[in-house]
This record gives structure tokens, sequence and C-alpha cells, in this order.
């Protein structure tokens, strides 16, 4: 089954599909082989695949841009002999500035050949934060701890500004996203980042392309380790390079892991070098205890983002305060640091409701 991702991009969309296309080939067995694509918009290409010994639809190096009209893409993607996961962010359907007519006629054929899935965020004030982030580390996604810290150094040691025209750049594109996606597709499923991320197995293999399958395969049945513990491995190990003091129930629950996770890295790479995907699972970047971290004017920036969603008649936008960050973050923060031993995390722990939301430390 083809699936497609509309996205405004910081809503977790890159690491949905790639674990769609994951799951789908370790429980379809190649067949029907299924690709990720990416971004549709972007540049697509036939191939010879060496591995299939067939023509696949991919990406190729040099070949990204948007050099084609999306009648190129349809037709493309209409002589495809396999099953596609892909996104479509609307900024670049912004960017590239096709008429309303192909435009129309894109989604049409969308809407008739994908199951499309919407990913959105509750929290906008750190959507935003994310976006803003990215920005001036000019990258949306790192995939290695090394590469992590040569993106993020120089942001982790001298802390960024984030204007108010910023905020709300990333704020209102949100807003045309959310109507982009009412006006003119056939939502069949929505991926709420906030509800769906901590249960993204669970959320994509209830999908009904999996549904055929009386039992389906799980990461831990395929990698002989959790999807949750793998992808906790994955942040922690990026954080070696910033110099953090792990705990001793951290060391130890790297220790434990560190084979499994170091093997299912292996079976990754294997479907990048097949031309399965486009690149690795993405790193979990920062949590917004670290966002807050890394931004000088983090109160500043609730400000704006306050006085924006007061003005916004929508139900997405919500106002938060200090307190509601800092027990947000607090909860989220022990998800990814502490793993499965929650029993440090008592009411003797800093109180949120004491700090400030520049002041968020976990010692």
């Amino acid at each position: 089954m083809n699936v497609l991702i509309l996205t405004p991009d910081r809503v977790g969309s890159t690491l949905l599909q790639r674990l769609i296309s994951v799951y789908a080939n370790i429980n379809e067995n190649y067949r029907p082989l299924t690709v990720n694509l990416h971004e549709l918009t972007n540049g697509l290409a036939f191939y010879q695949n060496d591995h299939f010994h067939r023509k696949i639809l991919g990406k190729k190096e040099g070949a990204w841009g948007y050099h084609q009209s999306l009648e190129s893409i349809v037709g493309l993607m209409s002589n495809c002999n396999h099953d596609i996961v892909s996104r479509l962010a609307h900024y670049h359907i912004r960017n590239r500035q096709d008429s309303l007519r192909d435009q129309l006629a894109f989604y049409q054929y969308l809407n008739d050949n994908f199951f499309i899935i919407a990913a959105r965020r509750q929290n906008l004030f750190e959507h935003a934060l994310s976006w803003a982030i990215s920005v001036e580390s000019k990258k949306l996604n790192v995939y290695s701890a090394q590469e992590k810290f040569q993106v993020y150094q120089h942001i982790a040691r001298d802390k960024i500004n984030i204007s108010q025209d910023v905020m709300e750049k990333y704020l209102d594109a949100y807003t045309l996203y959310m109507d982009w996606v009412d006006r003119h597709f056939r939502v069949n499923s929505y991926f709420e980042y906030e509800r769906d991320l901590d249960h993204i197995e669970d959320y994509i293999l209830n999908l009904n392309a999996f549904r055929n399958h009386a039992k389906p395969l799980t990461w831990l049945d395929r990698f002989a380790i959790s999807w949750t513990d793998w992808n906790r491995m994955h942040y922690l190990l990026s954080l070696v390079p910033f110099d953090y003091h792990f705990s001793s129930d951290e060391r130890k629950f790297m220790s434990d892991n560190i084979d499994c996770y170091t093997q299912c890295r292996i079976s990754i790479q294997d479907l990048q070098d097949q031309g399965v995907l486009v690149s690795g699972i993405p790193i979990k970047l920062h949590t917004l205890h670290e966002k807050s971290n890394l931004v000088s004017n983090i109160e500043h920036c609730l400000l704006t983002y306050n006085q924006w969603a007061s003005i916004k008649d929508q139900p997405y936008a919500i106002t938060y305060d200090a307190k509601n960050l800092n027990q947000l973050a607090h909860i989220e923060h022990s998800n990814w640091t502490y793993g499965a031993d929650r029993s440090r995390l008592t009411d003797q722990h800093i109180s949120p409701d004491k700090l400030r939301l520049s002041d968020l430390r976990f010692e």
C-alpha cells in the first residue's frame, strides 16, 4: 500500500516514514517491495537497482530540486512497480509555485492512490522553537552522534536569540498547513506528535496496511531489541560527544543493549544500501528541556507565542505558562534519560512550579 505523510516539518514525519518503510519490508519480506522516497516534489528518478535486479523509483544524488513538473511526478509514480512511502511538505509546495490547476490534479492523484496521514503537533510553542533552532543549525535531521555534535556544538556553547518575527513566521506557517490539509486531502489517519510518538510502533502496526497480518512483526521480533529501547539508545549515544554525565542506570542500560542496537543499525544501513531508505533513522535532537537551554530569550519566545495564540480562533492554538511547560519538559526528559527506572523521579525531585522556564535543570 502506498502511504503519504503530509507535514509542515518538525512534527516527526521523517521518523514516521522511515519506520513505516522498515515495518512494511520486514512484514512483507519485499513482496511487495516498499521504497521510501522522502519528499515527492524535489526530484525522483527511475534507476536500475543492482540489489533487486530491477528498475525502481528513488532518489539519485545530484538530481534533487524542483526541475520536475507535478504532472511528471505523477507519471513517474503511475509507472512505478513497487509500493511507495513518502511525504509531501507544505513548504515545498509553496516554494515550487505550481499553478493551482496543476496542484489540484496532483492532489487528486494522491487522494486516489495513497493512504494519507496528516502529521501535526499540539505544542506549537515547541514546534516554533524547533523550526527556529533548525534554521540556525542549517539541519532538519541528523543520523549519527558525530553529525549531531558537529551541527549543534556551537549552539550548545553559544545560545541563540529567536526574534518575534521568526516565531510568528513558523506559527503562521502551521496555520497555513492545517488549512491546506483540510482544503485538499482526504486524510485517512492523523499522527499527533505528543499523543502518538511514544507509541509509534502501535500506531504504525494498527494502520490498515498491516491489518492483513494476523500478528505483524514488531521491532523486537525482527531485531531482538524493542523499538523504545533502540530509540533511547540512539538518543543517549548522541549525548556522548557533548560530555553528558550518564547515571549508573543509564550506563547499565547502554551496556546491556549496545550489541543489539549495533546489529540493528547495520540492518538499517543495509536498507539504505539497497535503496529502500533514503537515509537512516533520525536521532531525537532535543527534548523541550534541552531546547530551553539552547535559547537565550526563552521567556520572550513564550510571551510571543502566547500573544499569537490568544488572537487565533483555532482549537490547536492553546496558551501555556512556565509551570505547564516545566511539567511537560520534566516528564519528557525523564522518559528519554532515565529509561525504565522511574523510581528516581519522585516528588522530592526539583518541583517544576518553583522554576522559571529558563531554569530547567535535571540532576
